[in-house]
Formats: C-alpha cells, sequence, structure tokens
C-alpha cells in the first residue's frame, strides 16, 4: 500500500451526488480526499507519489466479473487464431509455432471460429492429419466450448465414437468435433498431462499483465471445473498473494466441504449447466433455428444441481452456475427459489453466469429473488451467430444489459476471457451499441456496470467501485478525456489506451 496524489484529472468519481472532481489523494493504500488540486494538496501525505493526468479521464479501478484466469495466461502462450478465417493462415502459424517444438509435444492452437470461414475452407480431421501426422493438436474455439483435435490427440484423450460430446460423420466415424460435456473431460486431461505448476504461475503473471494493461484492478477468477480441472484451483490458491491485483477466487467446484475449508466465500462459476449457442450445445426448450431437432442438452441433472444449491446456500456461500439457455436457466433459477423458499436468506447475491437467453417470465422470477448477474456485454458483436442459432423471435431477449441493470438486480460486467479481451471499454461499446435498442445502455451505465454496479457482484460496494473518501485506492487513467470524446459512434471507445493502473495507491502499470 502506497501514498498518491492524482492532480489535474477529469475524475469520474463514480459516485451520487459528485460525480466529478479533479484531484485525489491516497494515504496508505485508502483515499483520504477527493476534491480541487487545491484541497487536495493542503491533504497531500508528505513524499507521496505524485501522478499530472493532464486533463485525461480517471476512473475508479475496473472489474471483471468472469474471467477464467489461468486459461487466459495459458491462451496467451498458445497460437492465436481469433482473427483468422482461412485454411491457409491457420496451418501457417500452426506450422510456424510447431517449427519451435519438440517431437511430439502437443501444439495448441486457440480461438478459431469456424463461421468466419469459406465453406468448406475450414480445416477438417483429415487436412490436420495431413499436416500434422506425428504431433498432436489441439484447437479451441473461440467460446471454449468445443474443441477440434487430429487423430494422434483423439487417440491420446482416448476418446471413442460412444462419448457424449464426440461428433460423428454420416459413417459413424470422428470427425475431430468434441463438444460438450466431453469438451471439459478432454480439456481436463489435457491440463493434467500437460500443465506444470511453474506453468500456471507464468500464466497468472501473464493474465496479471492483460488485466492491468486494461484499468482492471479487481477480478473474479473462474478456477478449476470442467474447463480447467483442479490442478488450476490449486496452483491459484498457491500463488493468489503474488498475483499484483484484487482477486476472488470462484472454484469451480461442487465439493462444498472442500470450498469451506479454503475459507472461500463463493463457490462455482462456469460449473458448466449447458454449453454455448455457437458450438449448439446450449440447452434449450425449443429447436435451434439453424438445426432442426437439437435443443442442445443439459451437463448436470437437475435434482444434483437443486442438493448442491441447497448445500451451498445453507453453508452462506454465494453459489454461482454458467447457464446460457432457457432451460438451464430454468433448471437454476429453480433451485435458487427452492432453496430460498425453504431457507430464507437476506441479501445472498446468489449468481447466474451469462443469462443469456431467458425467458421474461424467467427474468421477473431471478428479479424477485434478487440474484446477481454476470454479463458479458463483448458478446454482442456476434449478432449474426445469434440470429442465426435462435432467429430473430427469439433474438428480442438474448444478451439483455439494461434489463439486468434495473431495479432488483446485481448486474456486473466481465469479459469472459480468454473468450473476449480483458478491456472494459469493450464491453461498454459493445452495450451502447446493441442491437435491441431497448437494451441499449449509456456511457455513464456502462461504466458503473464495470465498476460501481460490478463491486455489488463480491459484496465490496461499500470499499471499492467509487472514487470516495475511505475507499481502497484503486484507480484507471487515459489517455483522453473521455467527456470531450464524440460518441457518435461508440466504437471509438475500443481505442482508448489506459496510461496508469493504480492498486491501493501503488502503481502497477504505466504506459
Amino acid at each position: 500500500m502506497k501514498d498518491l496524489v492524482i492532480i489535474n484529472g477529469q475524475i469520474n468519481t463514480m459516485a451520487d451526488g459528485s460525480p466529478f472532481a479533479e484531484a485525489v489523494a491516497v494515504k496508505e493504500g485508502r483515499i483520504i480526499k477527493v476534491g480541487t488540486n487545491e484541497e487536495v494538496r493542503r491533504a497531500m501525505p508528505f513524499g507521496a507519489e505524485v501522478i499530472d493526468a493532464r486533463g485525461n479521464s480517471v476512473f475508479p479501478g475496473f472489474f471483471d466479473t468472469h474471467v477464467h484466469f489461468s486459461m487466459t495466461g495459458e491462451n496467451l502462450a498458445s497460437v492465436q487464431l481469433y482473427d483468422v478465417s482461412s485454411g491457409q493462415e491457420l496451418f501457417a502459424r500452426m506450422t510456424r509455432a510447431a517449427e519451435k517444438m519438440k517431437p511430439g509435444e502437443w501444439l495448441k492452437g486457440v480461438g478459431y471460429n469456424e463461421l468466419e470461414y469459406a465453406p468448406g475452407d475450414f480445416p477438417d480431421l483429415k487436412k490436420l492429419d495431413e499436416v500434422f501426422p506425428s504431433r498432436p493438436v489441439i484447437l479451441s474455439r473461440v467460446d471454449e466450448h468445443q474443441l477440434l483435435l487430429n487423430s494422434i490427440a483423439l487417440k491420446e484423450m482416448n476418446v471413442c465414437p460412444g462419448d457424449d460430446g464426440a461428433e460423428l460423420d454420416e459413417d459413424g466415424e470422428l470427425t475431430g468435433i468434441i463438444k460438450d460435456p466431453l469438451n471439459g473431460r478432454v480439456r481436463q486431461i489435457y491440463t493434467k498431462n500437460n500443465l506444470t505448476d511453474s506453468m500456471f504461475r507464468r500464466f497468472y503473471a501473464a493474465a496479471s499483465d492483460e488485466a492491468l494493461k486494461h484499468g482492471t484492478t479487481t477480478v473474479c477468477c473462474l478456477e478449476g471445473g470442467d474447463l480447467c480441472d483442479e490442478k488450476s484451483a490449486d496452483a491459484f490458491l498457491k500463488y493468489q498473494e503474488s498475483i499484483p491485483l484484487h482477486t476472488h477466487l470462484y472454484h469451480q467446484t461442487m465439493d462444498v466441504k472442500k470450498v469451506l475449508g479454503e475459507g472461500q466465500k463463493q463457490i462455482g462459476g462456469c460449473i458448466l449447466l449447458d454449453g454455448s449457442l455457437g458450438s449448439h450445445t446450449a440447452a434449450l426448450t425449443e429447436d435451434y433455428a439453424d438445426l432442426k431437432g437439437c435443443r442442445g442438452k443439459l451437463c448436470i441433472e437437475p435434482d444434483v444441481v437443486e442438493d448442491f444449491i441447497l448445500e451451498a446456500h445453507l453453508s452462506g456461500l454465494q453459489a454461482s452456475m454458467h447457464c446460457i439457455g432457457d432451460l438451464a436457466i430454468e433448471v437454476l433459477l429453480r433451485a435458487y427459489e427452492k432453496a430460498l423458499a425453504k431457507y430464507p436468506r437476506a441479501d445472498h447475491r446468489h449468481r447466474f453466469e451469462h443469462f443469456t437467453l431467458p425467458t421474461w417470465d424467467q427474468v421477473e422470477r431471478a428479479r424477485r429473488l434478487g440474484c446477481a448477474m454476470g454479463i458479458q456485454p463483448a458478446y454482442l458483436a456476434g449478432k449474426s451467430m445469434y440470429v442465426e442459432r435462435v432467429g430473430e423471435e427469439r433474438l428480442d431477449r438474448v444478451n439483455l444489459i439494461k434489463t439486468l441493470m434495473g431495479p432488483g438486480f446485481f448486474a456486473g460486467g466481465g469479459s469472459d476471457a480468454p473468450v473476449t479481451p480483458m478491456n472494459p471499454f469493450i464491453g461498454i461499446s459493445e452495450g451502447m451499441m446493441h442491437y435491441n435498442e431497448r437494451e441499449r445502455i449509456t456511457l455513464d451505465e456502462g461504466l458503473r456496470l464495470f465498476t460501481t454496479e460490478a463491486a455489488k457482484l463480491t459484496f465490496e460496494e461499500n470499499e471499492k467501485g467509487t472514487v470516495e473518501e475511505g475507499k481502497i485506492g484503486d484507480f484507471a487513467i487515459i489517455d483522453r478525456n473521455i467527456r470531450e470524446m464524440d460518441l457518435s459512434d461508440p466504437n471509438v471507445l475500443k481505442e482508448i489506451q489506459f496510461t496508469h493502473t493504480i492498486v491501493e495507491g501503488e502503481i502497477k502499470y504505466a504506459k
């Protein structure tokens, strides 16, 4: 914890009644004065470090309420395919990476989106085997809910045609495509067999750098479980104190006693009730618009969910689970309703992760319960995919944002990194351009989604989320005055660069 003063700032305090200030002083990690330059100079601690913001905007440190932290670091070390839309470029990048690797070492690519490729151009199992005949290859889809493996990798993972989630061709042979729930099993085996303790430490360092580079000072870290293996949660607990920002572990396990033994106040995260819309694995009550007869499927039986939620609830934990389709939402919603009806508890803030395609009835029931919503507005960039998967009629209730920021809810913004970057302005920008005008948010609503409102998801609204005296001295400074920007095209928000990220008065990132 440090002593720090920021002067000449366009400080967005996010506080009711006094939304703007010019300067702020921090002593031993806590804010002691907010006001004009002169007022703050009079209160300035002796020897404090001084940052001249030069008229640029200052914000409370941003939250990211949904990050797969170790996976984000791991993906940064993998072959990046997020911006690739041709088979030729995909193989060029993968081949260049393979040339630097040892024989037999796994080759991993991340972020592919088959919908961006021309018909027939996205690689299949045969092509993967031709290019990489002697090296196991694993490609992860942009949403992390689908994999593509070559034959060597399928064999090493012991994938069989009868496995739930293994895609088959018309002859009943494996295509190499792996979906939920098999997606989770394969990822766990990969993690267990290929990732070491020292590698996890490097992953956390890389993910921390990425967060701080984008003004993020508090992160909800989703570790363990279907997507990461328990190895990641164990490593996180070992190295958490060395991570240079505020972190909250959401241990993705249903073992309540284990989480209580770790001293956690929350449990869950992406404990997968279903998959994703992009992979046709989100659990719906009606057919997918582009795949008749397919409604996805639940990954966990409803009675198992109810038992888990009841145990977590009775143990005083904040519970959280991944649910995207309306069928999955219904399962978790009923579990919360039953637990709270039997054992009422004030201010539980039990969470839904994503809550992507609810019915309007489910929205109102969740509101009555006072549930918290971990939402990712950056997903809005995928409108064409949503139209294809659910059709125009259901599009009206996909990715609700303004509704979930309304009375009765707690809603906090997140990135779901590594699926989208840990940059709050990407989410804010997409929220301001929502394809559904009714759900469009303002700049200030977007800022609150990643600061004041997000702090409520971790029960920290009295400690963080605003620039007020007595609160923790976390700040993000950008390279311009946001109030002077022309936001007729909110895309310009994505061009913002962070110049400083400050945690408890200590500069953790400076450009």
